[in-house]
């Protein structure tokens, strides 16, 4: 089971070539892990946010243009005891080609004592049903 998110690319992301620059990939890579997030209720909402981002990457497969329909396919690839990686893949909405493939580590954080704390039972089992 995946997450999906879609996104049309725009003028204001692309770079003189007329492709899309590499700095915004990163950017609907957090919009796709932002949304995998709330949508799937594994964060109430905003206000009740518990996690920080440790690392991030994106290797790119294709150049994606401006005006490109594209779905990011978001999938939990593993569930430690306080952290867990997504798995992102980005792929032409009309082509069904894989443009890049991200991943990103998250931490369950208590900001209060500012240390990774365990990832709550209730919090595990709403993101087990997308482990890859």
């Amino acid at each position: 089971m995946f997450h999906r998110t879609e996104i049309v690319t725009r003028y204001c992301e692309s770079d003189a070539l007329g492709h899309i620059n590499s700095v915004s990939y990163f950017i609907y890579l957090e919009q796709a892990r932002v949304e995998f997030l709330l949508d799937n209720e594994i964060v109430p909402n905003l206000d009740n946010w518990q996690f920080v981002l440790v690392s991030t990457r994106c290797d790119y497969k294709q150049q994606i243009y401006i005006n490109d329909r594209i779905v990011i396919k978001t999938f939990l690839k593993e569930i430690g005891s306080s952290s867990f990686t997504l798995s992102h893949a980005f792929v032409h909405q009309e082509r069904d080609e894989l443009l890049a493939y991200g991943e990103a580590v998250i931490v369950h954080f208590d900001f209060e004592k500012q240390k990774s704390s365990p990832i709550p039972v209730e919090i595990r089992s709403k993101m087990e049903k997308f482990l890859k």
